[in-house]
């Protein structure tokens, strides 16, 4: 792994940029804001980095000094923050520029909430492991690994577990609903037009949940194909993409009634 951030054409393919990641080890994960301006990477050495591409005058507005010193901006790409809270690598992240906020969590399951623009530390949450409460982390934690983030716009987000546990949990830190997915899941997205929560996993077949209480209203078995291994939703959004582990992609149209 060469631990840097690279920015690609989406039209032609070809790399634009590779600024080194400012993390001391690897990336695991990285996401892009819903508009496309921000990009937020989580790495083995417990920190987030919060990027700005080709946005100058947003890069300038939110930048902070301590990241400024570190002199990792470019001509298309500007490290604006740097992300702290964690005592152990980053598992997964989630953003929302309307929200104004970044999630992030590690292995030792705790769960850290920052500010986009300010770059500072709102709080830390982690479910504990017997008692499945969603609990404040003033300490080292007895958390379980959150493996999936995705954050929904009135405010909450949903976090898959390592023990198979599908909760939603408001950023305030309040559990609305949980479920036990009975899976491995490998991808999970939000279609707000629907109000749905999409995962797709190791059986090889699409769930489309209610975000209210996580049951299952419909199912789409496509395990011939191998378990699922991503999902994408189109712009529309009235078409899901599915990849599947042996190379298949499978795509789907919502059918409106």
């Amino acid at each position: 792994f060469e631990n840097v951030v690279k920015v690609h054409s989406i039209e032609t393919l070809q790399l634009q940029r590779s600024v080194s990641g400012g993390h001391r080890g690897r990336i695991n994960c990285i996401k892009v804001s819903e508009d496309g301006a921000l990009t937020v990477t989580g790495g083995d050495d417990a920190t987030c980095r919060v990027w700005v591409v080709e946005h100058d005058a947003l890069a300038t507005a939110i930048t902070d000094g301590y990241v400024s010193s570190l002199g990792l901006d470019d001509d298309e790409i500007t490290c604006a923050h740097v992300l702290f809270g964690h005592v152990s690598p980053i598992t997964c992240v989630a953003i929302c520029s309307k929200l104004d906020v970044v999630i992030s969590g590690s292995k030792d399951g705790s769960i850290c909430i920052h500010n986009i623009r300010s770059g500072k530390f709102v709080r830390s949450l982690h479910v504990d492991a017997v008692t499945k409460e969603v609990k404040d982390s003033c300490a080292r934690s007895n958390g379980i690994t959150p493996q999936k983030l995705v954050i929904h716009m009135d405010g909450s987000f949903v976090a898959y577990f390592s023990d198979g546990t599908l909760m939603v949990i408001t950023i305030n830190g309040q559990c609305i609903c949980k479920a036990d997915v009975g899976e491995k899941i490998n991808a999970i997205l939000i279609c707000h037009e629907s109000e749905a929560l999409i995962t797709g996993g190791e059986l090889g077949s699409v769930r489309v949940r209610t975000l209210y209480d996580l049951s299952v209203q419909c199912t789409l078995n496509i395990k011939k194909y191998g378990p699922i291994t991503t999902l994408a939703l189109t712009s529309d959004p009235n078409f899901l993409c599915v990849g599947s582990s042996n190379g298949f992609l499978s795509v789907v149209f919502r059918n409106s009634k």
